[in-house]
């Protein structure tokens, strides 16, 4: 994950600290159940790309002896097999 959770944790404190002072924004629940919930929102996102690419690494381990024979290159089998899941499920990274 790109960001600590200490880093999360801080991050969803501040975003609901900003929607609060907003006027016409009103919180039906307890601002720690919200940052709670900002963090577990954020943290889910966060972690999209990197279950993306150990789902690409496990498709990949199937041409690994073609790969270690240079029969084809991994970093290209990488980067048009993640272009192609992205589009596919619609993805914004």
């Amino acid at each position: 994950m790109k960001l600590s959770p200490d880093k999360i944790e801080t991050l969803s404190a501040a975003l609901i600290d900003a929607l609060a002072d907003t006027d016409g924004i009103l919180f039906r629940c307890d601002d720690g159940d919200l940052r709670l919930a900002l963090a577990a929102i954020i943290t889910d996102e966060l972690q999209v790309e990197e279950r993306l690419d150990a789902e690409i690494h496990k498709m990949l381990q199937v041409y690994k002896y073609e790969i270690t024979m240079d029969r084809l290159n991994y970093d290209d089998l990488y980067r048009k097999l993640r272009s192609k899941l992205i589009a596919e499920r619609r993805l914004v990274l």
